[in-house]
């Protein structure tokens, strides 16, 4: 593929003879870009700015960044897939032939109207009236009176009836349209059909011109019919075809061609003859001189359907089998060569008559006012070494070379005495502010004065003798080597670089810039400068610098930019940047290393070094290269002479989706359509990628949303109201102040629940309901109040006594089941009886409770080693110690808290409306008491016992922590009492949980201890212990 590169550069050819194939950028594009499909057929551009492309699968819009892809599936309009013809005519309107019939769009509304023509539409035409033509299985005419798209939107047209030509018998292939009338081709000949009538109104017409094919191109197809600057030209699978003035089908002669298969004539503004033939290109200057590809650099299956130059000159190509191919012209001379030399340049320098001096390889001459270079200095005069540096003095040339330094004066060329320069290479000679010039050798710096030649007096501490660049001005100077560069006045020399790598570079270019500061360039550690405050820093790849190897530095004072040439490409950037600190650099790429050129290969340019890689003339820039000289505008516009024109294309609801052309100025939305999407583009064919785009939705938006190079904006459950859609276009490096604008509006209606009247309906109804409950209740309690007081007095008494009694059972009853009958406490029963009720008075307080930091704590103690004093004293002793555990734990209670017998040995401890702050204190304090107290045993004796403690809130301090159950709050400090007893027992220890766990998801696992587990590994809940 990349010798296909050839085709869309040296057809450029043709352009006027100033201009350069060298001067051409080509891109490509095919289905990993978006289109549909590889095989084209036709391309066109309607009056947006679009290119629309008909493929074998579907119509594609291309905006240079994005196909929009339309096909059967997705678009009714479309009869078929297959597109073989389209054509935009006089009113803007896009006429589609496909294989199945014909429909024309309006490409802004996408409103579509088809036609009652069946079978394969091979080509469309448009005569000077604006009428349409069309070859299909016969011909056919549609009067322009009979299309109005205008008011139309999204919506398909019902099918009009195309007027059928029956003079014209069979199928017609190609058309062509000339002064005379319009041409086609059937399956025998080559007709003129004239309008014969004054009156256009009524179609008359006349067959004024009919030729026959010869025998094999009458069996053959032809696939294009085109009249061009006064000639009729045919393509066929045969070659190509003129009609001669004796209205005779003679061969025509194209050079190389063979009578290979030719597919498309094209004229373009300069009277320039296109052909595509069968693996190549041709093209004829209106001189009559023939250019094109060779076969030997064109694969053979690569050909063009269709060619078609825009309206901005852009030559767009659609490949049967390859893709959309475009051809634009740069906006440099690059590589243009001075009188055709395309040998390396090594050294530019102007004189002062203006007169650019150069020196290549054949010697060191000057460009005449004709451009022709004359060589004033064969190389054979100074050894053919190489040139570093040319430095007028007056009339005298100064040539720094490999060998030593040269002058050249009045036609003769001298070698330069004495032996400090003799076989000593010359790379730099520079002005000194004192007069004379700096000579920078490979052995140390000179200066060279009317005195004569004399060592620079710090050569003794230059770190490298090898002088690249030296820089004079009245206060100071700046020295470049191969090691770095140095900074030097009359009172001594310093080396510079603030600890950056520009202590060890090799130096190329140094550039002092008044009211900025000194720019350095390197040639391998990038760009370095010195700001105003006197910091020097290092600006490479990740700062934003292209490349890093920089070859010169030239400052433009007319448009404040500096210039940077390396060997891969120039590159300019805003000089302004600089008076600040710089993190992220304003970079805009004039010869990129990345557009394909002549050859296929990257660019190679530019080739100087050091002071004469540049010369600056009053316009241009001039710079030395592999291939002759590169000559740049300064002004040059890098992305085409027009302004970037953002649109907003599309609006997208859940419902449907429409051009904002189709949707009309400020339109009125469904009251549904709250979520929408706005498509919005720039269409730009030559540096897609450099646009970026911010937008703002007024009404909703209070700052800009950036969206760099994404071109849709989305927006989600909008309010009802009036918006206007703002966004602004700028190419990549620009500042937004000189941003493109576009705004589109819409309104967003209301729904009736978010009327005024639906509020004032609602707050009615409310309080006539209120009225209506209230008056009910009223009359209800009235005849209640008159029943009850009637039996209030009977059964007052008899409830009263029978009530008496109830209570009485009730009390021994529950005095039986809810106490324990050796400690006297609550027992477990009673626990779950009564702790629903005190879930329900907490949960009934729980705002209040929960901003006084108050919860339920539940809380069990256990005896550690309990059945020692069983089996040391008996059971007497171990009822006795848990007797009197009973009455220590019922004396740490206090207020609506109680103590239950949770088990044989352990204790279950509620605390109603506890502090949770203080719960670890009145746990350890617990813990100290029981093991401080001493139990009375039967004997006499007394002991002491250690007890664990184990506790939990209820709720869980979790999202949602009431949807756990006080079961599960028991089981967690149950659990927790476990972790103490595996610690060998005597403390208290509790289980933390991460404030952002909700509680649905700690609930869905019923086994608790595995829940906890995966909880810990997660870092969602830890295990607090305390260890007395």
């Amino acid at each position: 593929m990349m010798r296909f590169l050839l085709v869309c550069v040296l057809m450029l050819c043709a352009m006027p003879s100033w201009a350069s194939i060298t001067d051409y950028v080509v891109k490509q594009w095919n289905i990993k870009d978006g289109l549909p499909s590889q095989s084209l057929k036709s391309v066109v551009q309607d009056q947006q700015g679009y290119m629309w492309v008909g493929t074998q699968f579907g119509l594609s819009r291309f905006d240079g960044t994005t196909f929009t892809n339309y096909n059967t599936q997705n678009s009714p309009f479309l009869p078929s897939n297959g597109i073989n013809k389209l054509l935009i005519d006089s009113n803007g309107y896009l006429w589609v032939g496909t294989k199945s019939g014909l429909v024309v769009i309006n490409p802004q509304t996408l409103a579509a109207q088809e036609f009652n023509i069946k079978g394969p539409v091979r080509d469309i035409l448009e005569d000077a009236k604006g009428s349409i033509w069309i070859a299909a299985n016969g011909l056919y005419y549609v009067d322009r009176n009979q299309v109005d798209l205008r008011d139309k939107a999204n919506e398909l047209v019902p099918i009009v009836n195309a007027t059928v030509i029956t003079q014209i018998v069979g199928s017609v292939s190609q058309m062509a349209l000339s002064p005379e009338g319009i041409w086609l081709v059937n399956d025998r000949h080559l007709l003129r059909l004239t309008k014969s009538a004054s009156d256009f109104s009524k179609l008359r017409l006349e067959l004024t011109a009919k030729v026959s094919l010869p025998e094999r191109l009458a069996q053959t197809i032809v696939h294009d019919l085109s009249f061009l600057n006064g000639n009729l030209y045919l393509a066929s699978e045969l070659g190509a075809y003129f009609l001669d003035l004796d209205d005779e089908l003679r061969p025509f002669p194209l050079p190389n061609a063979n009578n290979s298969a030719v597919y498309k004539f094209m004229s373009d503004t300069n009277g320039g003859l296109w052909v595509s033939t069968y693996g190549r290109l041709l093209f004829r200057a209106k001189s009559g001189e023939w250019q094109w590809v060779e076969p030997s650099q064109l694969d053979q299956s690569i050909w063009f359907a269709d060619i078609y130059r825009d309206s901005q000159n852009n030559i767009w190509l659609a490949s049967f089998s390859e893709g959309l191919w475009l051809a634009h012209e740069g906006r440099i001379e690059r590589h243009s060569a001075l009188s055709q030399m395309t040998e390396a340049v090594m050294a530019i320098s102007q004189a002062p008559d203006g007169n650019l001096w150069v020196a290549n390889k054949s010697g060191i001459g000057y460009f005449d006012l004709n451009k022709n270079f004359v060589n004033k200095i064969p190389s054979a005069l100074f050894g053919r070494a190489t040139v570093h540096d040319l430095q007028f003095d007056g009339s005298r040339l100064y040539i720094a070379t490999g060998r030593g330094l040269f002058f050249y004066e009045q036609d003769k060329l001298y070698s330069f005495p004495g032996r400090a320069l003799r076989d000593n290479p010359v790379f730099a000679i520079s002005p000194s502010s004192k007069g004379g010039f700096w000579i920078g050798t490979g052995r140390g710096l000179y200066r060279l004065s009317y005195g004569g030649l004399t060592p620079f007096a710090y050569n003794a501490f230059l770190g490298s003798k090898f002088i690249t660049y030296v820089l004079d001005k009245a206060n100071f100077g700046v020295i470049g080597t191969s090691k770095g560069a140095y900074y030097f006045t009359d009172r001594g020399i310093e080396k510079i670089g603030d600890q950056t790598s520009l202590e060890s570079a090799y130096i190329t270019s140094v550039l002092h810039i008044d009211g900025v500061g000194i720019l350095i360039g390197s040639l391998n550690d990038g760009l370095f400068y010195r700001s105003l405050q006197g910091h020097w820093r290092q600006l490479d790849a990740a700062n934003g610098l292209p490349y890093g190897s920089i070859f010169s530095l030239e400052y433009d004072e007319t448009y404040k930019r500096v210039w940077v040439s390396t060997m891969k490409g120039v590159y300019r950037m805003p000089v302004a940047q600089f008076k600040s600190e710089v993190s992220s650099l304003k970079v805009e790429e004039v010869i990129s290393s990345f557009d394909r050129q002549l050859d296929g290969k990257a660019s190679q340019c530019c080739n100087g070094l050091g002071h004469d890689a540049v010369a600056m003339t009053d316009y241009s820039i001039w710079y030395p290269s592999l291939q002759g000289i590169v000559e740049i505008p300064k002004n040059t516009e890098l992305f085409g002479l027009n302004v970037l024109k953002p649109k907003v294309e599309t609006l997208t609801t859940p419902l449907r989706a429409l051009t904002t052309a189709a949707l009309g100025e400020k339109p009125l939305l469904d009251t549904d359509e709250r979520d929408i999407t706005l498509k919005y583009t720039a269409i730009d064919y030559y540096a897609p990628n450099s646009i970026e785009f911010r937008y703002k939705l007024s009404g909703l938006d209070s700052d800009w949303r950036y969206a760099n190079a994404r071109r849709e904006a989305i927006y989600t459950n909008l309010p009802a109201g009036s918006f206007l859609f703002e966004l602004e276009a700028k190419r990549q490096g620009e500042d937004w102040d000189r941003a493109q604008t576009v705004e589109y509006a819409f309104v967003v209606p209301q729904r009736f629940d978010e009327t005024i009247y639906f509020r004032l309906l609602i707050v009615s109804g409310f309080i006539l309901l209120f009225y209506f409950i209230f008056w009910v209740f009223r009359a209800q309690e009235r005849r209640k109040q008159e029943v009850l007081e009637a039996l209030v007095t009977e059964r007052t008494l008899e409830l009263r006594q029978a009530n008496d009694k109830l209570g009485q059972v009730n009390s021994q009853l529950k005095l039986v089941s809810h106490s324990d009958e050796l400690t006297g406490l609550r027992s477990r029963r009673f626990l779950f009886d009564q702790l629903p009720k005190d879930i329900e008075h907490f949960q009934r307080n729980a705002q209040s409770l929960q901003a006084q930091g108050k919860s339920l704590v539940l809380l069990i103690i256990n005896f550690d080693n309990f059945s020692r004093i069983n089996d040391a004293y008996g059971p007497i002793a171990g009822d006795s110690c848990l007797q009197q555990m009973a009455a220590l734990l019922n004396s740490r209670t206090q207020g609506s808290d109680y103590v239950a017998r949770w088990s044989g040995d352990e204790f279950l401890l509620l605390l109603r409306d506890f502090k949770c702050n203080m719960i670890d204190s009145y746990a350890s304090d617990l813990c100290q008491a029981i093991a401080l107290n001493s139990f009375q045993l039967p004997n006499g004796k007394t002991t002491n016992i250690t007890a664990s403690l184990g506790w939990s809130f209820y709720p869980l301090p979790l999202l949602g922590g009431q949807v756990i159950s006080w079961e599960t709050s028991i089981n967690l400090a149950d659990i927790a009492l476990h972790q103490v007893k595996k610690r060998g027992g005597d403390g208290v220890a509790n289980i933390t949980f991460d404030k952002q766990l909700d509680a649905f998801e700690f609930e869905q696992n019923s086994n608790v201890d595995q829940q906890l587990g995966i909880l810990q590994s997660n870092g969602l809940a830890d295990i607090k212990v305390w260890m007395r």
